[in-house]
């Protein structure tokens, strides 16, 4: 498989991974301690649970294409992760953007392009 496919799809299944778990975050509700019954209660809540198996397959393509190009090309695409999100965010949490954010994600996408460019 292509590299830039392998670090695309593992991009955005670690965005959705994140929104997941807010997703599932909501519903436990927000964390004051780390004792073992809100720990049960994170780990058995099943959109946190999605996100985690998400992130375990965004790990096999990161791998994958970590296998086959310089860790110094592919973890830009890391900072792709914050475009899927905020895109995700919109439409799943009904999260807003401003002009600042949809600038930060232009400049973010125009570095990925000049890196995928130089190879």
């Amino acid at each position: 498989m292509n590299v830039i496919i392998e670090l695309l799809i593992a991009t955005v299944l670690a965005a959705a991974g994140q929104v997941s778990w807010k997703l599932g975050m909501r519903g436990v509700g927000a964390i004051e301690s780390y004792d073992i019954p809100t720990l049960f209660r994170m780990f058995t809540n099943w959109q946190v649970d999605l996100g985690l198996a998400l992130y375990a397959i965004s790990t096999v393509f990161w791998l994958s294409a970590l296998s086959k190009k310089d860790l110094s090309y592919a973890y830009p695409f890391i900072a792709g992760t914050y475009i899927f999100v905020l895109v995700l965010s919109y439409l799943f949490l009904g999260e807003n953007f401003g002009i600042y954010r949809v600038i930060g994600a232009g400049v973010v996408l125009a570095g990925l392009f000049i890196i995928i460019r130089g190879g």
